[in-house]
């Protein structure tokens, strides 16, 4: 679906997710909480897209186990400008789990298709800026390999699932196309339903969310910590361009400023699900970003471990990935921080009639 009006000057070098006009689905809800008396906000819904046809699915996912942890983990070499080191192997790896270690079961370094949600801040504040973002969005798109599949959500006061899910090029491009930036930002609902989106929605077991704001973040009904939690959730991993460089960069002694409390929000985001959060000086760094973002994409390994604790309690389980490193380079390993553990108390109280 597409935005009508003013041609895009809008937004384009990432993707988001969410509410495509026509179909819709469903989102968490939790409670209203704010002042007696105070209009409550309520939470952003999406429209649900069409079931995908079942023989339009890809290959199931390779599953060893009920409880197997696949981590998609990056390596790069801070010794040698953080290039992408692609020639390692299992013994090269480490996993701990809350500090236990863990016995890999499962590990590959196979390039597999990727699904991406270009999450396009559209807000006025990135007005002089939604040109370059469009047009280094559709090189990422043109730089998609077979089984890619991609999603476009726009975010303003609200987020807009603009494309659903598709492997047609020129729909994405039409879609980063016909973006306009107007009004305020909720990136924070945006980031919450693309990743939901996503978890739900993509057929390929690699998923990213390639993010672009300008930090601004505003009228949003998810906090912090819930987007946090449900990115944890949901194994996507989230790349953010942060055009933080217009804030305010004026801090007090107990008070950090706009630019940098901004920046810490959009790194923890990136931090936490495996990610990177990159934020440009200028405009014209924003194609070579691009084109780092594609690259990290395609050098991931997969690396799977049945956890030894076994206990199914739905708490939070930290994992951490180490690499060897060779005399003559430093390499530092990059994946999500944790995962939730299945709730066995949950699963049998959803069952009971």
């Amino acid at each position: 679906m597409k935005h009508t009006g003013k041609r895009a000057f809008a937004i384009g070098i990432i993707l988001s997710l969410f509410l495509l006009t026509g179909s819709s689905i469903s989102f968490p809800s939790k409670a209203s909480t704010g002042r007696a008396g105070a209009p409550q906000k309520e939470p952003p819904q999406n429209k649900k897209p069409p079931q995908p046809d079942s023989q339009d699915k890809d290959d199931t996912p390779i599953k060893l186990g009920t409880d197997l942890i696949t981590l998609d983990v990056s390596v790069i070499d801070t010794s040698a400008n953080n290039t992408a080191v692609m020639n390692l192997t299992q013994k090269d790896f480490q996993v701990l789990e809350d500090k236990v270690p863990q016995e890999i079961k499962f590990f590959s370094k196979d390039q597999v298709p990727v699904s991406v949600v270009f999450t396009i801040d559209s807000s006025g504040s990135m007005r002089q800026k939604i040109d370059t973002v469009i047009k280094t969005s559709i090189n990422l798109v043109k730089d998609s390999k077979p089984g890619d599949e991609m999603a476009v959500i726009e975010f303003r006061d609200t987020p807009e699932l603009l494309q659903e899910f598709t492997k047609d090029q020129n729909d994405v491009i039409d879609t980063l196309n016909s973006l306009v930036a107007r009004s305020q930002t909720a990136m924070l609902d945006a980031v919450y339903l693309a990743a939901d989106y996503a978890q739900k929605e993509a057929k390929n077991r690699r998923r990213a969310l390639i993010v672009v704001t300008d930090g601004l973040d505003k009228e949003n009904y998810y906090k912090f910590d819930d987007v946090v939690k449900h990115l944890q959730e949901s194994d996507v991993q989230v790349y953010l361009i942060g055009f933080t460089q217009d804030l305010d960069n004026g801090s007090g002694l107990f008070k950090k400023s706009p630019k940098d409390k901004a920046e810490a929000l959009l790194n923890k985001l990136a931090t936490e699900t495996g990610g990177r959060a990159f934020f440009p000086k200028e405009l014209s760094e924003v194609h070579t970003i691009g084109q780092q973002i594609s690259t990290d994409l395609r050098t991931q390994y997969a690396i799977g471990y049945y956890p030894s604790n076994e206990k199914r309690d739905g708490l939070f389980r930290s994992v951490r990935v180490t690499v060897n490193s060779a005399a003559n380079r430093r390499l530092v390993a990059r994946t999500r921080t944790g995962y939730f553990a299945p709730n066995e108390n949950a699963a049998s109280k959803t069952a009971k009639p």
